[in-house]
């Protein structure tokens, strides 16, 4: 088990008492996030999450035993096992873990231990599998069987420290697996078309938890949604971690992700997703489409003579980038230009159809922060230094009037479609 620095102790609310055994890795350093209840989610991150992930980065963990390691992979996710033994078979996975287990490492030293040991390996997917199987991060407990394992995330000194990290989603029909956001948005299309009447409650239970670190409501969603709400809250969490790194919050790829999860509402009503895309054969324009072109990275050739029906996922996009260092990047914040656009479109469609709901939202950002996008309000509400920390029961009334507000977006998102789409034939 990991001890904690005094530092840590003493700058976050963390204690002893709130350390338990659970989750599917049987891990001895989980906290229970409904120990935080009360506070906003941004709130927890600056004064527990981030203290916490940056002394796992300066002062390590100890690297478990070779026989644990084996036995937490198998509890793994088939897809992180499958990664593990691209790199590397079992047999010498033990081998190499048997030479260092007892060791202390962080992210910043366990890849060269691993090299020392055996050359010629990926030794920085095999450093974030033994860190992971060695417990050696921030691992939440979210809800009954709902874990995020928070592993190998920089401090924020080193200039690559934004690019570390990994978060791993366990869930009630899923164990520990990092959701990547190709595969988020499509589990996200799949659930909001599939279960329409858990929407409401997917949706209520995502703000009361970024606005209260409440998860009460988690136990009314089906496990799928469970799965898919706790693979959003890790990957919030990686976000929002990368975000603190500077020492200053702004809006980063944490309201991407929040917007777009947001925007499925939308997508969920119409007959065929159709969204904003900035086509490859004329990046100029931002067309309202159901047609694209497959994704590919910047630096390499594209075939840009077939095109698909829209997803979900083509929210996550490559960098258009020539540049070696960034081409090959890839998320979802690339695409914001297009996603805000419609989340304005949307916004502009209900207040003047629907008024009051937008008025009920905006009456709990301040007279700077309203007009225009909600979508994008909710972010600079939700992802500002200057909110407070404890919203109290305004909380539970924000959650619950932009659950309403979500609920008619997506009840009239195929006459938005028919009017976006007139409007771009004139």
């Amino acid at each position: 088990m990991k001890v904690l620095s005094l530092c840590v102790l003493l700058f976050s609310t963390l204690s002893f008492s709130q350390l338990l055994t659970a989750g599917n890795l049987g891990c001895d350093n989980v906290i229970d996030f409904s120990d935080y209840k009360g506070r906003t989610f941004l709130s927890f991150m600056e004064n527990v999450g981030k203290p916490l992930l940056d002394d796992y980065a300066i002062n390590g963990y100890e690297i478990a035993d070779a026989d644990t390691v084996m036995a937490r992979v198998e509890q793994m996710d088939s897809k992180v096992q499958w990664q593990v033994g691209k790199a590397l078979n079992r047999k010498s996975l033990k081998k190499i873990v048997k030479k260092l287990e007892g060791k202390t490492a962080n992210l910043y030293t366990l890849p060269d231990m691993i090299s020392s040991v055996q050359r010629g390996v990926n030794k920085y997917k095999l450093s974030t599998t033994i860190g992971l199987a060695s417990c050696g991060g921030m691992i939440m407990k979210l809800y009954e069987n709902n874990y995020a394992y928070n592993i190998h995330y920089g401090t924020g000194s080193e200039r690559k420290d934004k690019q570390t990290g990994r978060s791993f989603a366990e869930g009630p029909t899923r164990n520990a697996n990092d959701a990547s956001d190709k595969n988020y948005l499509k589990d996200l299309e799949a659930y909001t078309k599939d279960y329409p009447e858990n929407i409401q409650t997917f949706y209520y239970t995502l703000l009361t938890t970024l606005t209260n670190n409440d998860t009460e409501t988690y136990n009314l969603i089906e496990d799928h949604g469970q799965d898919l709400l706790t693979d959003f809250l890790a990957v919030y969490t990686a976000e929002q971690a990368r975000n603190l790194m500077d020492n200053k919050v702004s809006l980063h790829w944490d309201a991407a992700l929040l917007e777009v999860t947001l925007l499925g509402a939308f997508h969920a009503g119409q007959n065929e997703i159709a969204l904003f895309y900035k086509d490859p054969r004329d990046p100029s324009k931002l067309m309202f489409t159901d047609t694209v072109i497959n994704q590919g990275p910047g630096c390499s050739e594209r075939d840009l003579s077939k095109s698909r029906q829209a997803f979900m996922y083509d929210y996550w996009q490559f960098s258009s980038s020539v540049n070696p260092e960034h081409c090959k990047r890839s998320g979802i914040n690339i695409t914001k230009k297009e996603f805000r656009k419609l989340g304005s479109l949307i916004s502009k469609y209900h207040r003047a159809k629907n008024p009051t709901l937008i008025k009920n939202i905006e009456k709990h950002f301040s007279s700077r922060n309203r007009g225009g996008n909600v979508f994008y309000q909710l972010s600079k509400f939700l992802i500002n230094s200057r909110t407070p920390k404890k919203l109290g029961s305004k909380s539970y009334k924000l959650a619950e009037d932009f659950t309403k507000f979500l609920l008619q977006v997506r009840k009239d998102a195929k006459l938005v479609t028919k009017k976006i789409v007139n409007k771009q034939l004139k």
